[in-house]
């Protein structure tokens, strides 16, 4: 008798979280689901100095979020890693010193290129797309 009991009680919860779950759109919805994304920026002539780079990034891969942008002087070339949740933007900007040509990519799990963009002379370049859901 005890162990119906103890079924019965296991097959409620169950149940229960189910119907919870899928009441708030499903587990990727609750815990996201998330993309790994490499961002790349490189210069010509090579940098002499760091350059400002803007990038999006989700702070935490297990929670839905919109990203964060992070910005950074760094030396050239450039590569990170981030994650960013289903169907949100992933951008990357970097601002060259001087004349140099800038380009950036985005490449999802460090293999396909998502993005890509060379600007002219001294001018910013802009990399973006939205991760599939």
């Amino acid at each position: 008798m005890k162990t119906l009991v103890v079924l019965a009680v296991l097959a409620v919860i169950g149940t229960g979280t189910v119907v919870l779950v899928n009441h708030f759109g499903g587990w990727n919805t609750l815990i996201g689901k998330a993309w790994a994304i490499t961002y790349e920026v490189t210069t010509e002539p090579a940098a002499d100095g760091p350059v400002r780079i803007e990038y999006l990034e989700n702070p935490d891969r297990y929670k839905k979020q919109t990203p964060q942008t992070v910005t950074k002087a760094v030396p050239v070339p450039f590569t990170h890693e981030v994650v960013i949740n289903a169907g949100e933007k992933a951008g990357v900007t970097a601002s060259p010193n001087g004349d140099q040509v800038a380009s950036c990519r985005i490449l999802l799990d460090g293999e396909k290129v998502l993005a890509s963009a060379k600007a002219a002379p001294g001018q910013k370049v802009t990399c973006e797309t939205v991760t599939t859901t």
